[in-house]
């Protein structure tokens, strides 16, 4: 983009994600002490609460930060952070409006400006709020200078971003986010990751070649193919062949049943088995419970709910009672350590942080360390299995309309009734066109 230079920015976008990837302090308080007090101008047009104004602009800065390398292909630099910014307002004001209707009667009765714009992950939303729109009225609005409250906070927050690419490795190979992180957590961590790269390795040197091998035999239809067949067949090789072919687009609103792995899998050999296999046998799909009800549902609601103060959720109320009996949070998993109330807060802010991220950008497949899983039941109806569980929660949370999945099996059953009388190769392409009509296909 060469040396683009923009009012928003305050920086040459170039040298702007250049201190990105390098970590560049100086650079980023640059580029936050010209934009900030344009945004707080903005924000206070329309939010009446200097608190409320100033987590707007925090959350619309620390948002651009982690998505900064978006900026070199977007067509219009100068509108892009105020893109964000907008996002951020129309969720602030969904927050304190309650509704869609009450936000666009308040928007239109401040700025005089009518009209939605549809497309948005989250459906349409004021005119007036559009990156173009804001930008022109950064313009004509006098700029409100930031508190040293607000410069801290923002700087706190994206001095732990920076931090956080030097930061330890979870198990599975995420980095912690360092405010929340604990060095007793440490050696716990190090055994698990050493435990599940062992496994990993043994899989992709050992296991693998051998699923391969075999799966290869079942395409070609060559001997030995109706046993393998029986076994359920190999999924990671089934995922290997059809590479983003099993990558479904729906509607996440669409997706209302999930697996509940003991009930459906009581026996935990077979339920470790249903993992490495594509075609699942048996009643798994009978005793499949609603999403809405599970617990990762309820508290990703919780959080929204209360997002305009996450100290009273729920979830801070049962993190601060174990904190006070002296059983705070403690997860060698995700490295977290929720041993004060500031950590409580930030771990919430976390979850929140992420939705504020979809609700602006949409969702983002790459971002989890899996696909959000979802398998083919008996009647050819989709239901979540268990990867990405928490991001389903949140997608259905905010109201997006439209999330990426990934098939990871399907029913037998299922599996009988449309493959007929093929075999080998020509089955298992016949089954991509029966997968289910409402999701599209992202090859």
């Amino acid at each position: 983009m060469g040396t683009t230079t923009t009012a928003s920015m305050g920086v040459e976008t170039e040298g702007l994600l250049a201190a990105w990837h390098e970590g560049d302090e100086a650079t980023i308080q640059r580029w936050v002490q010209p934009c900030l007090p344009l945004l707080l101008g903005v924000t206070a047009r329309l939010l009446k609460q200097q608190d409320h104004r100033e987590l707007v602009c925090r959350d619309t800065l620390l948002l651009a930060w982690r998505n900064l390398p978006e900026l070199e292909n977007h067509p219009r630099p100068g509108q892009w952070l105020y893109g964000i910014l907008g996002s951020r307002l129309y969720s602030q004001l969904l927050a304190l409006h309650g509704s869609q209707t009450g936000v666009q009667h308040h928007v239109e009765v401040l700025t005089e400006t009518k009209g939605t714009v549809a497309n948005t992950p989250t459906g349409p939303r004021p005119v007036a709020l559009a990156g173009e729109a804001l930008a022109a009225m950064a313009n004509r609005i006098p700029p409100e200078p930031p508190s040293q409250r607000l410069l801290g906070k923002l700087q706190a927050l994206i001095q732990a971003e920076i931090d956080q690419r030097q930061a330890p490795f979870t198990p599975t190979g995420e980095r912690v986010y360092p405010p929340l992180f604990d060095s007793s957590l440490r050696l716990r961590m190090w055994r698990s990751r050493a435990a599940f790269q062992l496994k990993e390795s043994f899989k992709r040197r050992l296991g693998r070649p051998i699923e391969d091998a075999l799966f290869e035999r079942w395409l070609d239809d060559r001997s030995g193919s109706a046993w393998l067949e029986h076994q359920g067949l190999p999924r990671r090789s089934v995922e290997a062949y059809f590479g983003d072919k099993l990558n479904l687009e729906i509607d996440p609103a669409s997706l209302t049943r999930g697996l509940d792995f003991p009930a459906s899998f009581p026996d935990r050999r077979l339920r470790r088995k249903v993992s490495n296999i594509f075609l699942w046998t048996g009643d798994w799909d009978l005793a499949t419970p609603h999403l809405a009800e599970t617990q990762r549902q309820r508290f990703i609601r919780d959080i929204w709910a209360h997002r305009l103060d996450l100290t009273a959720s729920e979830g801070y109320a049962q993190l601060t009672k174990a904190l006070a009996q002296g059983a705070p949070l403690r997860s060698h998993h995700q490295g977290v350590l929720l041993n004060s109330e500031d950590r409580i807060l930030t771990f919430l802010e976390q979850y929140r942080l992420y939705m504020e991220d979809m609700h602006c950008f949409g969702f983002k497949p790459a971002l989890g360390k899996d696909s959000l899983g979802v398998v083919i039941d008996r009647h050819g109806d989709m239901i979540k299995s268990n990867k990405g569980l928490h991001r389903i929660a949140m997608a259905q949370a905010i109201g997006l309309r439209r999330i990426s999945v990934r098939v990871r099996a399907v029913h037998q059953t299922w599996w009988e009734q449309h493959k007929v009388n093929a075999r080998g190769r020509q089955a298992i392409e016949g089954m991509l066109t029966a997968l289910p009509a409402q999701a599209t296909r992202m090859d």
